[in-house]
């Protein structure tokens, strides 16, 4: 162990100044006779700090008449508590210079989840008695681990990535692969960089493994931020069996669930508007939607917050924030209008804003519905998905209601629930990476069959009769093959952005997709298709 200990404090070492700096900075905020000399001194000790610090205060959110060249009059301009946080966001973006390869975890990803996790404890937080700048420490220094453990892995060059067929959860991985966890880990690492106990304890008892942990209040605090993080779409894939029991853990704190979810609407507001800030935009205008499509984790009525079991395979989505940004109106493209029944007078993104819920619904009802029954195969678990995006969407009605991008919102949670129900649901997600398994010999001298471009595929079918003929036949389709074609013909997804999803690899994505077209095309073919109309090529 003491090797071991050795090599991930060497890593440490190698890890930028700046989240050093921010626990400096933290320590000095804390007490009331730090004074602008003490504060700019340390922040001068990262050029990188300097820089950013200097940039965002001639921004057009705090530039005056005239631009500020030192550190000194930047920090004034700003103000500690926003120097805190630009430090904190400038932290986790060094920490986050490239993707988690081990744990599949992009590096946008990493940043989005970093920072989103450190508002969300601060903003619970004072509601439960700890103070807010430790709780925003915490969050932000939380996966900490993780980042150490992935430069380990690729140290020792034999360690396959974690994948949740295999493992769990990281835990799992983690211990197959170096006898300890990342929250051990993190723990090291926060001590030899002299963070305060209460956050490395935190840190280090996140998960509440032990019974002693449930005593320990920040700890919980991180542990129901995290649940609330991963409800939102932020959530790391092999973390999601840790969040479950939210109500308990309110308890524990003293928190109401209506004082818990104002805190948590808080929260989504005031990282909306810091993210605003960074891009130097006023800050004028109401918050576009910025609750992001749940992903992994979910919060049904009358189940726990971000409730999993610890054996769900969960399904590696698209775990990242989902808002005003990032996603655009509901649009079908060439390719998504294959065999697309939607009609450009019911394209979701063209309905108006509705005043009340109900209009808003079923205005949208549709759409939903088919996202989630082409992924998912079956009527019934659609109608289960749809209704639980429209509970989200009732939770983020004020700022749906008016917002552009509200139909492209209700479509990304769609998918992302019914990915996540795919593989909650099933037994065991089955992978192949072969363009030709050794037992595949029926269809080994068949030609791939080729879709007919969009306006001829289905020339003679009027919309209705689509609709049914398309949902039939991929209901049928086996599920590797589905799921992948439905997000590259249906969702317009790329097939990198698919196999990043899926975790598979790219020549996994093209051959399923392949396949399943194929398997398509002969499905429609018995339904009536002629065969002309699938293989033009041919005839």
């Amino acid at each position: 162990m003491s090797t071991l200990r050795e090599r991930i404090l060497e890593i440490a070492r190698t890890l930028p100044p700046a989240p050093r700096v921010f626990a400096e900075l933290a320590h000095l905020l804390r007490d009331a006779n730090s004074g602008l000399d003490e504060i700019s001194a340390l922040i001068k000790r990262d050029s990188t700090l300097v820089g950013h610090i200097i940039r965002v205060s001639n921004s057009a959110v705090y530039g005056g008449e005239q631009p500020t060249g030192s550190v000194e009059e930047a920090v004034v301009r700003i103000g500690f508590q926003e120097v805190f946080r630009v430090v904190g966001q400038v932290a986790s973006a060094r920490l986050a210079e490239r993707p988690m390869l081990s744990y599949g975890v992009d590096t946008e990803q990493l940043r989005q989840h970093m920072l989103y996790t450190a508002f969300v404890c601060e903003h619970l937080a004072p509601e439960c008695g700890i103070d807010p700048r430790s709780a925003y420490t915490a969050g932000l220094m939380r996966p900490l681990g993780l980042l150490v453990l992935d430069r380990l892995a690729e140290q020792y060059g034999n360690i396959p990535p974690y994948h949740p067929v295999h493992d769990p959860d990281y835990l799992a991985w983690e211990g197959r692969g170096f006898g300890l966890s990342s929250c051990e880990v993190a723990g090291m690492v926060l001590r030899e960089w002299s963070f305060p106990a209460d956050i490395v304890e935190a840190i280090q008892s996140q998960y509440l493994l032990r019974s002693e942990d449930l005593n320990n209040r920040f700890a919980c605090l991180v542990n129901l931020a995290s649940g609330l993080v991963a409800d939102d779409g932020h959530g790391l894939l092999g973390e999601m069996s840790h969040w479950g029991g939210a109500m308990w853990k309110m308890e524990a704190l003293g928190l109401s669930e209506s004082r818990f979810h104002a805190a948590a609407s808080r929260a989504r507001e005031a990282f909306a508007a810091f993210q605003r800030r960074l891009r130097g935009e006023l800050d004028t205008e109401p918050a576009a939607p910025k609750a992001p499509a749940p992903a992994v984790s979910e919060f049904p009525p009358e189940q726990p917050h971000g409730a999993m079991t610890v054996d769900s395979s969960n399904f590696p989505l698209r775990v990242r924030v989902v808002g005003a940004n990032d996603a655009p109106p509901v649009q079908i493209s060439t390719a998504a209008t294959i065999a697309n029944p939607v009609t450009p007078a019911t394209v979701p993104a063209a309905s108006p804003p509705a005043d009340d819920f109900t209009t808003f619904m079923r205005n949208y009802q549709d759409m939903v519905f088919s996202t989630a029954a082409r992924i998912t195969g079956n009527d019934a678990q659609a109608e289960d998905i749809a209704q639980e995006v429209f509970i989200k969407a009732f939770e983020n009605f004020d700022r749906l209601r008016e917002s552009p991008t509200a139909g492209g919102w209700l479509k990304t949670v769609a998918t992302n629930l019914s990915l996540n129900h795919v593989s909650r649901y099933r037994n065991r997600w089955r992978f192949f990476s072969e363009f030709r398994r050794a037992n595949d010999t029926d269809d080994r001298d068949e030609a791939p069959v080729e879709f007919a471009a969009p306006e001829t595929f289905f020339a003679d079918v009027d919309a209705s009769e689509r609709r049914a003929m398309v949902d039939s036949a991929l209901a049928q389709l086996p599920e590797h093959q589905r799921v992948p074609l439905v997000l590259y013909h249906f969702e317009d997804m790329p097939y990198d952005e698919i196999a990043k999803s899926l975790r598979v690899s790219l020549a996994k994505v093209k051959t399923d997709i392949l396949r399943g077209r194929a398997a398509l095309a002969k499905i429609l073919m018995r339904s009536g298709v002629a065969q002309e109309t699938l293989n033009p090529a041919s005839s």
